[in-house]
């Protein structure tokens, strides 16, 4: 690096939906020199990360340090708005401190760039670029971050606005959005040297997401990739790009630096959809009635094939899709709720009995236990879960909220979405070497933080990895002040986001983009 932009303490890379079943094969193959180069220099494990297996539970608890009980953010949507709506979650949110607000505390500056349910920006020391689930300018701090980029011929596009498109020509894109953001990432490390930068590649979840069947010959939409297409070596190819990327970033950094390759959740094959609503209704718990829009306020999922959920006869319902939960329409909770306080459990029982011996196509058990959120979701925040968690037993099935139809079809994403995830650790105060097992996902923040010589609020679910870390390593005792120093967002932050798409309404654009990827 030049002498004017010293190397942070810590670099870390996060690979959206990066699993350990891709890269392994793909280092062996001697085509992801960076990465491989990386894992032999590193502490490294396969991760337990959080049911659902999601973006927005699995960075919230990366830097939380937190199960999702304890930070509150369970999808990208509200999964227990009273109006059935489409509320999207925001960084404000997050209803605990995080590393961010811990690593400020003690002097460190920041350098974030596109981590997913960081939007809006907070009054942080440092740069921002956030990641928000909506259109908008006001994704950065300071606000002009945008304009020096794109002067700096180092231009950046929010993730939503760069998802994929229902265009299979996405795969080229997606390279080159992977060399974008590492050039403003290059950019704002070069000009704006801070202690710690993490930044997020979340390309190659989006090209497993639908390129996956392309590869596998054994896949149930497995078709032939289009001659000169390279879509059948899709996910290698963004792998390579991203492998790209983390050599371009660790050029940047000197041997002193700790760095850091994590995933929030790993990917795998995806074969079918189980329309939970369609299956409600078969059984009695869910109603439907005739009409193409959803009932007034409610979310554009809950209306579909010329029908849609009429929730004042409806028991139980799918709240948001991907969440891998269900809510019991509570009287007096929610807006038209039908089933009575005193009798929400008997109808939860009634569920789980229903759900619980569903086998598939394949004729595998789908879920391994259906679980109420005060089980699956201790903590203080266990009443903004869904009231029932869906623990998936096959991870090749994805439950969604399609109205109408069959109860089984193609999954949208042929490749889903997996509980495993992935965690490398570089540091000159690391031992390298493969862990035996796996290790939680809120113990990589912590072990970050020792190995950095920061201290943490005694108040979160991770811990250390001590296996990873030299002996002569002192880490610091937790300090409960830091459970109560939040950052605050200032001009263009919260409150303007907030203008942009008020509460209860449903952002047409981005439900469009999520739907195109196939979460909704």
């Amino acid at each position: 690096m030049p002498p004017s932009a010293p190397s942070p303490r810590a670099l870390v890379i996060g690979i959206d939906g990066g699993t350990f079943d891709v890269i392994d094969p793909l280092v062996e193959r001697g085509l992801l020199p960076h990465i491989g180069a990386l894992l032999g220099q590193s502490a490294r494990a396969v991760t337990d990360c959080t049911w659902p297996a999601h973006t927005a539970p699995g960075w919230s608890t990366f830097v939380s340090a937190s199960r999702p009980g304890g930070h509150g953010i369970y999808q990208f949507y509200d999964t227990q708005d009273p109006g059935y709506g489409a509320r999207v979650t925001r960084s404000a949110d997050l209803g605990r401190t995080s590393a961010w607000d811990w690593l400020a505390a003690q002097g460190r500056t920041l350098g974030l760039v596109n981590i997913p349910m960081s939007h809006p920006p907070a009054e942080l020391p440092g740069y921002q670029v956030t990641w928000p689930l909506e259109r908008t300018l006001r994704h950065c701090r300071p606000p002009s971050l945008l304009r020096e980029l794109a002067a700096a011929k180092a231009h950046f596009q929010s993730d939503l606005a760069t998802m994929f498109r229902g265009d299979l020509a996405y795969l080229e894109e997606a390279e080159r959005n992977v060399a974008a953001r590492v050039r403003s990432v290059r950019h704002l490390m070069t000009t704006r040297p801070t202690d710690v930068v993490m930044v997020v590649l979340t390309e190659a979840d989006r090209v497993g997401h639908h390129y996956w069947h392309f590869g596998e010959p054994d896949h149930p939409g497995h078709r032939p990739a289009p001659e000169g297409s390279g879509w059948d070596a899709a996910v290698p190819r963004i792998y390579q790009a991203v492998d790209r990327a983390v050599g371009e970033l660790l050029e940047l950094v000197d041997e002193d630096t700790s760095v850091v390759l994590v995933s929030d959740h790993g990917l795998g094959t995806g074969h079918h959809a189980l329309a939970l609503h369609t299956l409600l209704e078969e059984a009695g718990l869910l109603a439907t009635a005739p009409g193409e829009q959803p009932e007034d306020g409610a979310a554009s999922w809950f209306a579909g094939a010329g029908r849609h959920v009429d929730f004042r006869r409806t028991r139980v319902y799918m709240p948001v899709p991907g969440s891998y939960g269900l809510n019991v329409n509570v009287r007096g909770r929610q807006l038209r709720g039908s089933v009575a306080p005193r009798e929400r459990e008997r109808v939860m029982e009634e569920t789980a009995g229903l759900l619980a011996g569903l086998t598939g196509p394949d004729g595998r058990r789908v879920f391994q236990a259906v679980v109420p959120r005060e089980e699956a979701y201790p903590g203080p925040h266990c009443g903004r879960a869904p009231d029932l968690l869906l623990l998936p037993d096959d991870e090749s099935v994805l439950p969604v909220c399609d109205v109408g139809g069959e109860v089984w079809r193609p999954s949208p994403q042929t490749g889903l979405h997996r509980y495993r995830g992935m965690w490398a650790h570089r540091s000159p105060r690391v031992r390298p070497g493969r862990l035996p097992g796996t290790v939680a996902l809120t113990d990589t923040m912590p072990t970050l933080l020792a190995d950095l010589g920061a201290s943490w609020p005694p108040d979160v679910h991770g811990t250390p990895v001590q296996a990873a870390l030299a002996g002569d390593v002192d880490i610091p005792p937790a300090d409960p002040r830091l459970s109560a120093v939040r950052a605050d967002t200032g001009p263009g932050g919260a409150a303007t986001a907030a203008a942009e798409s008020p509460a209860g309404t449903e952002d047409v654009y981005t439900s469009e983009r999520l739907r195109e990827m196939g979460y909704l």
